[in-house]
């Protein structure tokens, strides 16, 4: 888990982002993007669950 500065998981410091909104996903490049929603939708993001970027 590289995105681990220290003992910690903070997806804060993952810069990996959504391939279909470009959505900071807290997710690292390669991982799936966590689930999450386009900025004013209310539906899941179709990007949730793919590799990030």
């Amino acid at each position: 888990m590289p995105c681990v500065p220290s003992n910690r998981f903070d997806p804060g410091q993952c810069n990996g982002g959504c391939p279909v909104c470009g959505a900071i996903v807290g997710a690292e490049p390669g991982q799936p993007a966590a689930m999450h929603q386009r900025a004013g939708s209310l539906e899941t993001c179709p990007g949730s669950g793919m590799p990030a970027v």
